[in-house]
C-alpha cells in the first residue's frame, strides 16, 4: 500500500487492485512534482474518487475531466456538489448511505460544515476522511457559538461512534488546523478519545506543517504520519 500527500485534504491512496483519490485540490506549480496525478489515473485498477463537500479547497471540477483519460473511474460526491450534468459514473452521497463497491464498503457520516465525511472499509484496512469535519472553535466566537459549535460535534461524533462498535480506523485523515491557534487539537484530540485509531494523519493545516509538532507531544499511542511535501509519497508498506 502507498499513500500520497498531494495537498491541503487532498491525498491519495494506493492498494492492489484499488486506487482512492480524496479530495484533490491543488495550487503546486512546480515541474518535478515527485507525485503526478496525471499518470496516477492512468491505471487498470478501479479508482474511486472522492470529495467530501464543495468548497473549493476539497473540490476542483478538474477531478470531472479525469474520466475522459480513464472513463472507468467512479466518483462519490457530497450531495451539496451540484453539477450541471450527471450523466457519468457518479453516486452523490449524503450522511447516513452506505455504498457497496465491488469489494469496498463505504460509510457516509455527517460534517460540522458542508458536506460529509467517509469511511472506507477494504479487506482488513480502515480509512476516515474527515472532510471539514472538526470541532471549529474560534477565538472571537461567542460563548454561545462556542456551545452550539461543542454540541453538534459531540452529536457527530456520537454517530460515529455508535455505527463504527467494534471497528478500528487504520487511518484517519483529520483537519489539525492552525488558524484555530489554541483549540486547534480540541476536535482531534476527542476524536482520538472516541474512536479507536491507529495512524493519524493531519490535514487542513494550509502548509504550516510544523504546527502538529505540538500535538505529536501530547499523544502517546498513535502513529502520527507527517506531511511535510506536497505531491510526494508519506506511507509505503508491505501489504
Amino acid at each position: 500500500m502507498k499513500i500520497f500527500y498531494i495537498f491541503h485534504s487532498g491525498f491519495a491512496i494506493e492498494l492492489d487492485n484499488y486506487k482512492f483519490i480524496f479530495d484533490y485540490y491543488s495550487k503546486y506549480k512546480k515541474e518535478n512534482r515527485k507525485f503526478k496525478i496525471e499518470d496516477f489515473i492512468i491505471d487498470s485498477k478501479n479508482i474511486l474518487v472522492f470529495s467530501s463537500h464543495s468548497h473549493n479547497d476539497h473540490f476542483d471540477e478538474k477531478i470531472l475531466k479525469w474520466k475522459e483519460v480513464n472513463p472507468n473511474i467512479k466518483y462519490i460526491l457530497s450531495d451539496d456538489i451540484k453539477l450541471i450534468s450527471k450523466n457519468f459514473n457518479c453516486h452523490f452521497v449524503k450522511e447516513g448511505d452506505i455504498l457497496k463497491i465491488d469489494d469496498i464498503e463505504i460509510k457516509v457520516f455527517s460534517s460540522t460544515d458542508l458536506g460529509v465525511s467517509f469511511f472506507i472499509k477494504y479487506k482488513d484496512k480502515t480509512f476516515f476522511h474527515s472532510g471539514d469535519l472538526n470541532w471549529w472553535y474560534w477565538s472571537d466566537d461567542t460563548k454561545e457559538e462556542e456551545e452550539y459549535m461543542r454540541n453538534l460535534y459531540f452529536d457527530k461524533i456520537q454517530a460515529i461512534e455508535n455505527s463504527l462498535k467494534g471497528e478500528t480506523i487504520d487511518y484517519l485523515f483529520y483537519p489539525v488546523d492552525p488558524r484555530l491557534e489554541e483549540f486547534g487539537f480540541l476536535g482531534v484530540e476527542y476524536f482520538l478519545e472516541k474512536l479507536k485509531v491507529k495512524n493519524l494523519i493531519p490535514m487542513h493545516m494550509f502548509r504550516k506543517y510544523n504546527f502538529v509538532d505540538k500535538l505529536e507531544l501530547k499523544l502517546k499511542d498513535i502513529s502520527i504520519i507527517k506531511t511535510k511535501e506536497e505531491n510526494s509519497l508519506i506511507l509505503e508498506t508491505e501489504n
